[in-house]
């Protein structure tokens, strides 16, 4: 074997090294969540969301991509259906880890190798790639059914592809890059910033090439400008063809949240600015953070390495979108956790300043102490959320706490409903994440479930065997729930009563 043959071989291995870390840690994570509570991956309302639409893509009483509605982006659910039609997976939320965990390893496969061409150390790289990867908020969400981690490992890809393309000037890379941005575009919203940056870049060494008289080459390059915006012109031709509105899907996410909260914010924006402040500094560190800020202030000299220079800018543009999308108030984040795991596709850019940061460190002070000390300040944060109850991980706290007591009632009638159930279909007369959540509980069919969001008026008639009602009063169900409590005595002409608590009543159809 030759000595380019040995080395490729030793890089492999310690690939597979840390490929092998980060599922040992995210297994054994994701075991000591389920011991703790089976209930622990699917305490996110969204996640259930996910899930339980990812499955009704094929299992429902009316199967299609239609189910996937118009506010989620649709790849997370499509690649979540395989997983999510087994029953145990379906039930436990470990459909999510499925993908999630995959993804979690490219992910930090991809930033190691990042890091490793951008400042030619393996211990930069491999510290960097595992701080990132390692990370507790990063690891949870990686295991449920949220659409982060899919968002984070496209963007991650389309940053491998585009220091590729600096460093060997070869078209397919700028390619790759585009096509990883579009499948990013389809999994949230943050990454549709990414699609004008790299039609730029296309364009721009389009033009060169056509001044080279490499027609060709050029008239490629411009095709590939392209590529990157197929996913954003699909959603918005999605929206306008099934909801005749283009823009529909920002209406609805407009609508999450409660008004007063967003007004709060709009009269004292430096509120929301330190809330955001806060979410950085508690899930990335102080260190991280402040590695962040430095770079602003080294733009000139990063212009010289415009390899660096160029990927910094790609993963700062998902932060800007988000933190853009918080100041109009499109979505919504609280000084308690609520929504905090909005901004972890941000530590990539923290990840890739906090490893220029430490290159020019190593470079100046031979101290190992200091040294020491500023590895340890960039670990001192995740160890803290891991070891201290007090402080404990932000993204898990939030799941947590979006368990209410109307969730867990839920996850009770679920199981009820499995044990009382016969046969014909559920009338679900609930709020959308509510109800999905009584679907996934209950361990029945998701075709047993007639989803009923019809208009709220006298003509209605039901034929369901069961009617589960809901009693909630929240913006999204109340004007619906409110209806059908004034019109119980209607129901009670052909149903009984057969379950009621404090958020909902289950009937069940007369028999003649």
């Amino acid at each position: 074997m030759t000595v380019y043959g040995t080395m490729k071989s030793f890089q492999r291995k310690k690939e597979l090294l840390l490929a092998f870390v980060v599922l040992c840690v995210a297994i054994g994570a994701g075991a000591l969540l389920l011991w703790h509570d089976p209930r622990s991956l699917l305490y996110f309302g969204d996640s259930v969301s996910h899930i339980v639409r990812a499955r009704q893509v094929i299992d429902s009483q009316t199967p299609g991509l239609f189910n996937i509605g118009t506010v989620w982006l649709p790849l997370p659910h499509l690649l979540l259906i395989p997983f999510a039609m087994v029953d145990s997976l379906f039930s436990s939320g470990i459909a999510g880890a499925m993908i999630g965990i995959p993804f979690l390893i490219g992910t930090v496969l991809l930033l190691f190798a990042i890091v490793r061409m951008l400042t030619g150390s393996f211990t930069i790289a491999l510290f960097v790639a595992l701080l990132f990867g390692l990370n507790p908020n990063l690891v949870y969400i990686a295991l449920t059914p949220m659409n982060e981690i899919s968002l984070i490992f496209f963007i991650t890809l389309g940053g491998y592809a585009l220091v590729r393309w600096h460093t060997l000037h070869q078209p397919y890379w700028i390619a790759f890059a585009a096509v990883a941005v579009l499948c990013a575009t389809l999994c949230r919203y943050e990454a549709w910033l990414l699609a004008p940056f790299i039609s730029i870049l296309a364009l721009k060494e389009s033009i060169t090439l056509w001044n080279r008289r490499q027609s060709s080459a050029a008239l490629m390059l411009g095709l590939i400008a392209g590529i990157s915006w197929l996913g954003i012109f699909f959603w918005l031709s999605w929206n306008y063809v099934y909801y005749n509105n283009a823009l529909k899907f920002a209406e609805w996410t407009y609508s999450v949240g409660t008004s007063a909260v967003r007004s709060e914010f709009r009269e004292n924006p430096m509120d929301l600015v330190r809330i955001i402040i806060d979410a950085y500094i508690w899930i990335f560190g102080p260190t991280m953070v402040t590695a962040g800020l430095l770079i602003f202030f080294s733009i000139r000299r990063l212009w010289a390495r415009k390899d660096q220079f160029l990927l910094l800018v790609y993963f700062s543009l998902p932060a800007v979108f988000i933190q853009a999308s918080l100041l109009i108030g499109f979505v919504q984040i609280d000084q308690w956790w609520w929504n905090w795991r909005f901004v972890l596709s941000s530590g990539l850019f923290l990840s890739v300043a906090t490893a220029v940061g430490l290159q020019e460190l190593f470079q100046k002070v031979r101290s190992r102490y200091l040294r020491s000390f500023v590895l340890i300040t960039l670990c001192a944060v995740p160890i803290a959320q891991l070891t201290i109850p007090a402080v404990g991980v932000a993204v898990y706290n939030d799941a947590f706490k979006s368990y209410t007591a109307q969730s867990h009632a839920a996850t009770i009638l679920g199981k009820e409903m499995h044990i009382r159930y016969q046969s014909g279909s559920i009338a679900m007369l609930t709020g959308y994440g509510i109800g999905q959540r009584i679907i996934l509980s209950s361990g029945l069919p998701v075709k047993s479930f007639n989803v009923r969001y019809f208009p709220l008026d006298s003509t209605v008639i039901l034929t369901d065997r069961y009617v589960i009602l809901g009693k909630d009063r929240n913006a999204e169900t109340a004007e619906f729930s409110l209806y059908w409590e004034e019109n119980r005595r209607s129901l009670l002409t052909t149903y009984t009563v057969c379950i009621e608590d404090s958020f909902f009543i289950v009937l069940i159809k007369n028999t003649q």
